[in-house]
């Protein structure tokens, strides 16, 4: 703690020092297997991020980090049973992914405009955005989904939409391809009427786990959860579930994703004859 309160006493400073460890810090949300050390021990961190964001609120890399950060802590809340948590987690991401993407003028100005400005603002990030467009347009996607089916979140899917679109055109392979994985997600979360398109969204499950050589395990459960689910494809939902929960976890960049997908997987199969 003295440690942190000399962080925070140091202003705009001290982020020039901490940006390396807390890039670290949290990259180690996303490699830990032990999710109840997770839970219990990401806040303290978070604290830390806020802390230096107040201190430096322009800052990208710190906004990236929070954004990353809180990203995560919400996805892992809401897999382990606390959605209202969750929710305030993912509130916070998408403040700093628009804080972070609001540096681009541009988007700034045009984020809550009609689609097709908003659209056409999205031309502006070049290649070297890509991962940042990502992270901001995920946390945004995490906000949506928390808000349980609220009309007044839904009608921002269209950008988000849009976002990972982009998020393609320049760099596909951004997290193991999970901007795949979030337009799989919306197309297939949509009856057809409604504007989903489950056709699609399968191509985008099966260039994800081929961009992750099926080593990314949120993608076969997402395949599984949306599009297997939607078309009552109940022989490829088991397939694709099985294949997680056959593979050994190993700890690396994927490990907490992993280990959450497979908490999922598992979960899924024993609820596949309720769902089929």
């Amino acid at each position: 703690m003295v440690f942190l309160f000399l962080l925070l006493g140091f202003g705009g400073c001290a982020s020039l020092v901490v940006n390396p460890l807390l890039e670290s810090l949290t990259r180690s949300l996303e490699q830990e297997t032990d999710i109840e050390l997770l839970v219990d021990g990401s806040p303290s961190l978070l604290l830390m991020i806020n802390g230096l964001i107040i201190s430096d609120p322009e800052n990208p890399a710190l906004l990236r980090i929070g954004t990353r950060a809180f990203s995560a802590y919400a996805i892992l809340l809401d897999e382990t049973g606390e959605p209202e948590r969750a929710k305030l987690a993912s509130e916070k991401a998408r403040r700093y992914g628009f804080k972070l993407l609001g540096q681009n003028r541009k988007f700034k100005e045009n984020f809550k405009q009609p689609l097709a400005v908003f659209k056409q603002a999205l031309s502006s990030f070049g290649k070297g955005d890509a991962a940042d467009l990502f992270w901001g347009g995920q946390a945004w996607a995490l906000w949506i989904k928390l808000q349980g089916g609220s009309p007044a979140a839904l009608v921002d899917l269209p950008k988000v939409e849009e976002m990972m679109l982009r998020v393609l055109e320049l760099d596909e392979s951004v997290n193991f391809g999970s901007a795949h994985l979030v337009l799989g997600s919306i197309y297939c979360s949509l009856s057809p009427m409604l504007g989903g398109k489950p056709k699609v969204g399968r191509r985008h499950f099966e260039r994800a786990l081929a961009l992750s050589q099926h080593q990314y395990w949120p993608a076969q459960v997402a395949f599984a959860d949306s599009y297997a689910r939607q078309t009552f494809n109940r022989e490829l939902f088991a397939e694709l579930l099985q294949e997680v929960l056959s593979q050994p976890l190993v700890e690396n960049e994927m490990a907490t994703a992993n280990r959450l997908a497979r908490k999922k997987a598992a979960d899924l199969l024993e609820k596949i004859d309720e769902i089929f």
